[in-house]
């Protein structure tokens, strides 16, 4: 019998990354990734229900580029494999947790809101505006009037 465990993941990071330590010392850097899905209900209405999900990338490269583009808000794919850590709890009742650790990551590209669109035609607007007086001032016959 053969078994797969892998699993690809797209989300949004719920807040920045952070670096742990397992009791025998390996490093690894935690991001807790944030997943819609969208689907119709039974009444055949648009709904939306999120998922929280760890991820464990090891590995002291990946720990640089997770710094600087894993904060909060980023969008990332991770490609990995599923894993379920057991122990007891402080009652003696047995506990477990399911993570995904990542074998491969993607930064995505943030995709435009209509906030961040705006703001861009507010920008290209005062662009034009700039551009338009430069070339008013540029222009001889305004440098020569009298005033």
């Amino acid at each position: 019998m053969s078994a797969l465990n892998q699993v690809i993941i797209e989300g949004n990071v719920v807040r920045d990354a952070s670096v742990r330590e397992k009791p025998w010392g390996t490093r690894f850097c935690v991001i807790p990734l944030a997943v819609n899905r969208y689907y119709k209900d039974w009444q055949g209405n648009f709904a939306e229900e999120t998922g929280f999900y760890d991820v464990h990338f090891f590995g002291e490269k990946i720990f640089t580029e997770l710094v600087k583009n894993g904060k909060k808000g980023a969008p990332i794919r991770v490609i990995g494999r599923l894993k379920q850590e057991r122990w007891k709890n402080e009652d003696g009742k047995q506990a477990s947790k399911i993570f995904v650790v990542a074998q491969h990551v993607d930064f995505l590209k943030r995709a435009k809101t209509e906030k961040t669109e705006k703001k861009d035609e507010k920008l290209n607007e005062i662009s034009q505006a700039t551009n338009g007086l430069r070339q008013e001032l540029d222009d001889d016959d305004f440098l020569e009037a009298d005033f």
